[in-house]
């Protein structure tokens, strides 16, 4: 009986060299894979730009730059579209274009803010259409500068 307690004893996972250097080996294997999860993750982003938490993508970036310029040409005749198309898709997007552009150019967002901001206000205040038309040449000129200081290109804005 002494002699199977004794093979019992040598069996046990709990006692010898390997339970003393499991961690290390553990170690020793996870922490290259996780750095190269890491990396590997960092390399496969999404393009686009990061603003205020927010992530917009290229084609995100595109249609809302669409979608100032379809607001541009509805103000000349349409003031409510205009001002529901502004509100409803435009607005938000603009406000990570601007955090993304402060960080490289701030002029150009400052520029790009305060375009938005006569623009909100000529819509909201119910301005004449020729004032909200030139607010808003004003924003899609500055918001043109903001783009192209975060390595964003449009393909221009036909403004009537």
């Amino acid at each position: 009986m002494a002699s199977s307690m004794r093979w019992r004893k040598r069996l046990r996972p709990d006692s010898g060299p390997a339970r003393r250097w499991w961690p290390v080996i553990l170690l020793g294997v996870m922490a290259p894979a996780a750095l190269a999860a890491f990396f590997y993750l960092r390399s496969v982003q999404p393009s686009g730009i990061s603003g205020g938490g927010t992530r917009v993508s290229d084609e995100q970036l595109q249609d809302t730059y669409a979608e100032l310029c379809r607001t541009r040409a509805l103000a000349a005749t349409d003031l409510p579209a205009a001002r529901d198309l502004f509100f409803g898709r435009v607005h938000s997007p603009l406000h990570a274009i601007a955090q993304a552009a402060e960080e490289v150019d701030r002029p150009a967002a400052a520029s790009m803010l305060e375009a938005k901001n006569d623009v909100e206000r000529a819509l909201n205040e119910h301005v004449p259409a020729t004032d909200t038309a030139a607010a808003l040449d004003r924003l899609v000129t500055s918001t043109t500068e903001a783009l192209r200081s975060v390595g964003v290109t449009t393909s221009g804005c036909e403004i009537p």
